[in-house]
């Protein structure tokens, strides 16, 4: 009798799993819908934009602009300029497969790369282009799903699901509006500035707003983000493309 009790018990542990990943890819099909279809989505695999906005840090709002291009599911590469207390700041990131560098100017003199976190940073950054895709996220020996319990963004309600890349072993939080079926949210544990400046684990949250069809794709032309709950950083886009592909080039790591 404890044999069929124990049995009776795992199986119904995973019936449960089994449900909760049913009903994550239930989710997931739908918010593809909503942003375009299957086959929209599957069709470009790069694309580029233009940026301006604003970053806080060290109790400072600063503005900056700057340009980015990915082509999933491994190549990404940001560039941004500002002005800090009258001297210009450059960065430059990018992702090459397994490459990754990251080259930091201020006033042309070059600041040291933030070791193997900044590397885990940028990786992620590549691997969630692909994962925004949505339909890769259907790809289970490339991500798996998990759903967590309901929540709400700006008073609408959302479904959540635990999306685990298994390319960098990380937990990303996707919140999709359960009447548009929208991607309005994505949520994970990374690396932020602190107070001081010294980088410091944080709860980095993005909300993806102003929706319009690009190329037939539902795409958030703002992104406001946080750390802890407090404004970090907000992005307006512009120019943008989506994609078949872009020449390899563009995402060359110089020595």
């Amino acid at each position: 009798m404890r044999r069929l009790i124990a049995g009776l018990a795992v199986a119904l542990v995973v019936t449960s799993v089994t449900r909760a990943d049913e009903k994550a890819e239930a989710i997931v099909k739908k918010s593809i819908e909503a942003h375009g279809g299957a086959d929209a989505l599957n069709k470009y695999k790069a694309g580029r934009m233009s940026m301006k906005g604003e970053l806080s840090i060290l109790g400072m709002d600063i503005e900056f602009s700057g340009k980015m291009s990915y082509m999933t599911p491994d190549r990404y590469r940001m560039e941004m300029e500002a002005q800090i207390m009258g001297q210009k700041l450059q960065m430059k990131q990018t992702v090459k497969g397994e490459m990754v560098k990251s080259v930091i100017t201020i006033a042309g003199m070059s600041i040291p790369a933030g070791g193997d976190a900044e590397k885990d940073e940028l990786k992620l950054a590549s691997v969630m282009q692909e994962a925004e895709r949505l339909t890769p996220l259907l790809d289970s020996t490339k991500f798996t799903l998990k759903v967590e319990k309901e929540e709400e963004v700006d008073g609408k309600k959302v479904d959540v699901v635990v999306i685990t890349p298994k390319a960098v072993k990380r937990d990303v939080k996707f919140f999709f509006d359960q009447k548009t079926g929208l991607l309005v949210k994505t949520a994970h544990k990374g690396k932020g500035p602190g107070d001081d400046g010294t980088p410091k684990e944080v709860n980095e949250e993005t909300y993806r707003s102003d929706f319009k069809k690009v190329s037939g794709v539902q795409t958030a032309q703002k992104l406001e983000v946080k750390h802890d709950g407090k404004k970090f950083m907000t992005v307006k886009a512009s120019d943008i493309e989506l994609l078949e592909k872009i020449d390899d080039k563009e995402f060359t790591i110089d020595d």
